[in-house]
Formats: C-alpha cells, sequence, structure tokens
C-alpha cells in the first residue's frame, strides 16, 4: 500500500470523527462534566470501540449483515435503544447542577465503549472506505497495520479533544450552559436514535 492510499484512508477517517454524532456527543459531555481524565478515558473506549468495527469490516461481517437484515436490524434497535435511553438520561439531569465528584476511570470508559458499540452503522462505513480505498488483497501484517494506525488516529482525536473541552474556559461556558446544552444534545440523541433504528 503506497502513502497515498494511506493519506485517503486517514482523512475519510479524520472526516468522519469531525462530524457530529453519538461519540462526539458522548466526548463533550464527559470532558465537561467528568473532567480531562473521564474524557480520555471516553475517548479510549470510544477508540476501541471503533477498531472492533473496524475488525468486523475486515472480517466481512458488513457482507453478513447484508444478507441477513434481522441481525442487523436487531443491532440497529439495541443501538437506537441505547442512544434514546442516553437522551433521556441527559433530559432529565439538564437542570442538575454539574456533580464536583469526578468519576470513576471505569465509567467514562464504558461510556465510549459502549456508545460506538452502540453504532452498527460504523461496520458500513468502515466497510465502505475499506472497500473504496484500501486493496482487497491485504494480508494479515497489512491489515494489522491499518487497525494500528486507525487506532492512533481515533486515539490522538479524542486526546486532542479531551484537552481543548476540558479548559478552563470551555468548562465554565459548559456550566453557564449547562441545561440548554444538555437538552439539545438529548435532542440530538433522541435524533440520531431515529436515524439509526429507520
Amino acid at each position: 500500500m503506497d502513502a497515498a492510499t494511506l493519506l485517503l484512508f486517514n482523512a475519510a477517517i479524520l472526516g468522519a470523527l469531525a462530524s457530529p454524532g453519538p461519540a462526539f456527543i458522548a466526548m463533550i459531555r464527559s470532558s465537561f462534566v467528568g473532567g480531562r481524565r473521564a474524557g480520555l478515558m471516553t475517548g479510549l473506549g470510544l477508540s476501541l470501540a471503533a477498531i472492533a468495527w473496524s475488525a468486523v469490516a475486515m472480517l466481512g461481517l458488513s457482507a453478513i449483515f447484508a444478507a441477513i437484515p434481522a441481525a442487523y436490524m436487531a443491532l440497529k434497535l439495541a443501538g437506537a435503544g441505547y442512544l434514546i435511553w442516553l437522551a433521556v438520561q441527559l433530559w432529565r439531569g439538564a437542570d442538575k447542577p454539574v456533580d464536583t465528584v469526578l468519576p470513576g476511570i471505569a465509567q467514562g470508559f464504558r461510556l465510549g465503549l459502549i456508545t460506538n458499540l452502540a453504532n452498527p452503522k460504523l461496520v458500513f462505513f468502515i466497510g465502505a472506505i475499506f472497500s473504496t480505498i484500501l486493496p482487497a488483497d491485504m494480508d494479515l501484517s497489512l491489515q494489522a497495520l491499518i487497525l494500528a494506525n486507525h487506532l492512533l488516529l481515533e486515539l490522538a482525536w479524542y486526546a486532542m479533544a479531551a484537552l481543548i473541552l476540558t479548559t478552563a474556559p470551555m468548562r465554565a461556558g459548559y456550566i453557564r450552559l449547562k441545561s440548554k446544552f444538555d437538552r439539545g444534545a438529548a435532542v440530538l440523541l433522541g435524533v440520531m436514535a431515529a436515524r439509526i433504528a429507520i
């Protein structure tokens, strides 16, 4: 695989990371509420789940999902249900003050991991990138290289996001607008859940 192909792959992944979605909402919320440590752990969970979906795409399970729509539909509905649960929790807690007790490491990690695992559309997105950008005859070492590269991109992106989101001005802005931000995020998550289910 040449450098141009790798750059194109990286650009596609970074474009997806920059687009707003459930993962980015989870990252923002976790960083604002839990601080830098929670943000970094959420980013780690999001990254590992994304790599899991990449491995699934490499194994060709996107073709199995296409052949067995019921399996894909079950995953979609479970993912949509999780996003709706998150949206309800955000909405219900919108008027509560920011918790001054930072959550444990496991809580941020779990939020990130489950949020990205609950989005089976990732396997099709990654599968589309693999089929249009990467060579079809990748051996195991090249597949491992692609997965490692993807993981590094995800980790770097979410680490940068956590560092920016946990600065004093960003956190102060969130505290000032918490109820509006949480309700807006809840509505967005609800819309995303509906789109995933449909």
